[in-house]
């Protein structure tokens, strides 16, 4: 009797020692993977060629995605992108986004299952045609803290959209999730392509799902850090749920 091997995940990365294959990023997100029941390979530079051996795609966090690649917003259009990113304090880097971009959108193509995590969700709208917000708090005062303060997680709770994905997987439609980003979508910047499946008070789109695929799935907290224990450690289900996916679809090919 042969054993199936484990489905293999790749997972994109920044440029920095944090995003090697033994840096702190890549280890904690294929963690996550293996705790899923996958194998996890890196994408990051160098490395974007394994893409094709992969039965799922990561997009994992990092930098801000530059505006070259989104959709202005109302009030923006005659700024050029070093406006928008001095408005906005946008940092990027920008050989990144050129290589997620194209490899979200092949993932896409070819229904290999896709997890966005926090700049990956922002990534994987942006491909589907999502109209990415620069920075929330100059668009919309008054929200939440949806970044880390002296580089501790904010948090917040939000509410899931009852049979959805995410309340499958969180077995729950209302939890408290860990925030570190400053980039971000209210319900009407998402595309017709996806289906918002949880939000923040403030009204900040914190996942979504493309109906009628396998598993193509964007959710702006991070679930694979484990020194927020709290979220961590109630969403293995998340990352077992993305992994079963690429496992049925390699048994497809």
């Amino acid at each position: 009797m042969t054993t199936e091997k484990s489905p293999l995940i790749g997972i994109t990365m920044g440029i920095g020692p944090d995003g090697s294959r033994n840096g702190r990023d890549f280890l904690s997100y294929s963690t996550a993977v293996r705790n899923g029941g996958g194998e996890a390979v890196s994408l990051g530079h160098g490395r974007h060629g394994r893409f094709d051996e992969c039965d799922g795609l990561l997009l994992s966090g990092g930098c801000d995605v530059h505006p070259k690649h989104v959709k202005r917003l109302p009030g923006d259009e005659e700024l050029t992108d070093d406006e928008v990113m001095a408005k906005y304090k946008i940092k990027t880097e920008k050989m990144r986004d050129e290589v997620e971009m194209r490899m979200a959108r092949q993932a896409l193509k070819q229904g290999k299952p896709v997890l966005g995590i926090c700049r990956g969700f922002q990534v994987l709208g942006v491909a589907l045609g999502c109209t990415l917000i620069g920075d929330i708090t100059t668009f919309k005062p008054n929200t939440l803290v949806h970044y880390a303060v002296n580089g501790i997680s904010s948090r917040h709770e939000i509410k899931i959209e009852p049979g959805s994905l995410m309340e499958r997987v969180y077995n729950s439609t209302s939890i408290v999730i860990n925030s570190r980003h400053h980039q971000g979508f209210t319900p009407e910047l998402i595309s017709d392509k996806l289906q918002v499946t949880a939000i923040a008070p403030d009204g900040i789109v914190e996942a979504a799902e493309m109906p009628g695929y396998n598993f193509v799935v964007g959710v702006q907290w991070h679930p694979e850090k484990q020194s927020d224990e709290f979220i961590n450690s109630i969403s293995v289900p998340l990352f077992r749920a993305f992994v079963d996916a690429s496992a049925q679809w390699r048994r497809s090919q």
